[in-house]
């Protein structure tokens, strides 16, 4: 993918007539997503006067660093790694390693880029890093109500949610079908992948598994988000309660108080829907940020966080859907998304107006912190605890020199005969 993104970039760069058409414009600040770096590189490249860095998911770590937003690794649970009291030492040294991974994986991506233009056109341009903490501001994809509490900084904005529209999705009308799916039985368990991952591709002992599951719940529906229609092989297999579509409208589908659960990949766009509908989830997460994902909504105790490589347990899976179909998870979930409704600060109004801000003030120097000119060792107070250690050495030698005087003083030397 990394290629693919240099030859885009690199298209960019060399279209001198976009260029010329950006600059006549005068834009007093760009919005620019890092996980594809080219937009900063560009704004830095036109010395537009301010940028705002806006992620789509709720973390980058080097990007977070960039800025010197503190880590939180030893709290906040990396890829793989358990949230809260069940966390233990070994969680916390996933979640270093998982930092060092993906801050190398990104820095790759962004280094291997940056060379590539300079060396194939020229330009003239600032390394990640310093376009990055130069930035008005830092626009995360998280909501302070729904992600796990972590210290932040002032120019780290959290806009997750500001494009949810809960009475939108409400007043849209559902196809037909589904409204006589949605009616068929009491209980109705949504299914989706997303749209990145197809479940038509999923391993056969998977799909097996999850047919089982469902041909031993005969009275709860299910609404499978299934890509390949002409599948006729796999519908041979489906009791009548499953139902397999190959598009769904998720946001309003899940607005609609007649589903009872939602079992899916945990795709961060999925959870910050699920959360604002207030269903309850089964997450189960397939790769980057889901399995963090999966168990931010967790915490909440409206969701259940299941292994991919259990897809293939038909009992292990049905009595988590059985259990999840239990009120007290839907009470949890409702819970959760009145928080999110009826949040103090708009998510959309919080991202207008630090958007204006920075277009009218530009760059913000007043935000930065001065941590960021911290070394590792001052960072994390290495120099001052060297001190301590050499202090408190210095002063048990002492101690062990005039305690060995005094002895050696006190005991008379033998005499020879």
């Amino acid at each position: 993918m990394s290629k693919d993104l240099e030859h885009m970039c690199l298209q960019i760069f060399k279209d001198k007539n976009l260029h010329n058409q950006l600059k006549k414009e005068k834009f007093d600040v760009v919005i620019a997503e890092p996980f594809d770096p080219c937009g900063l590189y560009l704004a830095d490249y036109l010395q537009i006067p301010s940028t705002i860095v806006a992620m789509a998911s709720s973390r980058i770590e080097p990007i977070q660093w960039a800025v010197g937003q503190p880590s939180g690794l030893n709290f906040i649970p990396g890829p793989g790694s358990a949230y809260g009291k069940s966390s233990g030492i070994w969680d916390r040294v996933n979640n270093i390693w998982m930092f060092i991974m993906r801050t190398r994986m990104f820095r790759t991506v962004y280094w291997n880029l940056l060379d590539t233009l300079r060396e194939q056109t020229g330009v003239v341009i600032r390394d990640i890093d310093e376009i990055v903490a130069d930035s008005a501001y830092l626009f995360f994809n998280s909501n302070p109500y729904l992600d796990f509490p972590f210290p932040s900084l002032t120019k780290c904005v959290p806009i997750g949610g500001f494009s949810m529209d809960i009475s939108s999705w409400k007043s849209e009308k559902l196809p037909d079908d589904l409204h006589k799916l949605l009616d068929e039985r009491y209980k109705t368990v949504y299914i989706s992948f997303g749209s990145m991952i197809r479940s038509s591709d999923m391993p056969d002992s998977y799909k097996s598994g999850i047919i089982e599951m469902m041909k031993s719940m005969p009275n709860v529906n299910f609404i499978w988000k299934y890509e390949d229609g002409n599948d006729q092989e796999f519908e041979k297999k489906l009791p009548e309660n499953v139902h397999p579509k190959k598009w769904l409208p998720q946001p309003a589908l899940l607005a609609d108080h007649r589903l009872s659960l939602f079992i899916t990949h945990g795709g961060l766009g999925s959870v910050m829907e699920v959360a604002y509908a207030g269903i309850p989830a089964i997450v189960v997460p397939l790769f980057f940020d889901q399995p963090m994902n999966g168990e931010m909504l967790k915490r909440h105790g409206g969701a259940e966080v299941y292994s991919k490589f259990d897809l293939g347990n038909s009992q292990k899976l049905a009595d988590v859907v059985q259990e999840m179909l239990k009120p007290e998870y839907a009470i949890n979930a409702l819970r959760l998304s009145n928080l999110l409704q009826k949040q103090p600060i708009d998510p959309a109004n919080r991202l207008i107006k630090h958007a204006e801000f920075a277009a009218e003030f530009k760059r913000l120097q007043e935000l930065d912190p001065y941590s960021r000119q911290l070394n590792f060792a001052q960072y994390f107070f290495i120099d001052i605890f060297v001190i301590i250690f050499i202090m408190f050495a210095t002063v048990l030698m002492f101690f062990k020199f005039i305690i060995n005087r005094l002895f050696y003083k006190s005991v008379p030397k033998p005499k020879n005969e």
